[in-house]
């Protein structure tokens, strides 16, 4: 993997972790998370920023390691990083940002509906409730100015448009509170358009490999 420039900022990455219950740990220009995957390795995810010069170093360890994920986050969508020697590709996710200020207003949601924030032991649950009934659920954490967040239950219906703006405004004012100017959300491939198109934007890719 040759060095270029243009590397992508990887600060969410432990928001990013937060939201998932996953410990973190930096190393070296990249980040070592654990948990979560369902893996044989116990979860054991490399994540690292490419081009970057720590992320051929970060290869080999995942290829040394049975059941161990290597992330790249690539900051050109439509660059592919190429599979590191002894990985294959296992996964790809979208990453996406949008300015808090964008999205730090009030969806017009259905009468009787309330919405409420919960610290978590790692991040915040946002919750929309009609009539004292959960029907919208997400989770925003915020470390070092920057916030990531995450969808984690939506109704079918007419309503769903308006309950998903209602969390990301909420989300968005508890981001802007803490000091960050954007959110950072991770997506698979197929729902990353229909957000494009709702103010967000492609910030880079999330690709995943493992031991072949």
């Amino acid at each position: 993997m040759p060095e270029q420039h243009n590397t992508p900022a990887t600060g969410w990455i432990p928001a990013w972790a937060d939201l998932q219950e996953r410990s973190i740990d930096p190393i070296n220009a990249g980040f070592v998370v654990e948990g979560g995957l369902g893996q044989a390795g116990g979860g054991r995810e490399y994540v690292s920023a490419w081009p970057g010069r720590d992320a051929q170093e970060l290869a080999a360890r995942a290829a040394d390691e049975p059941g161990v994920r290597l992330t790249l986050l690539c900051a050109d969508a439509a660059t592919d990083a190429p599979a590191p020697d002894g990985l294959a590709p296992v996964s790809e996710r979208v990453l996406l940002m949008a300015p808090t200020a964008e999205l730090n207003t009030g969806a017009e949601l259905p009468e009787n509906s309330q919405v409420a924030l919960a610290p978590m032991e790692t991040y915040d649950a946002v919750e929309i409730t009609v009539f004292d009934h959960p029907v919208a659920k997400g989770r925003i954490q915020v470390r070092d100015d920057f916030a990531a967040v995450a969808i984690t239950e939506l109704p079918e219906g007419p309503d769903k448009e308006a309950f998903e703006r209602g969390l990301f405004a909420a989300m968005a004012e508890e981001a802007f509170l803490h000091g960050a100017e954007y959110l950072h959300m991770v997506v698979e491939p197929d729902a990353a358009a229909p957000y494009e198109a709702s103010g967000w934007a492609v910030a880079g890719r999330l690709l995943g490999f493992e031991k072949n």
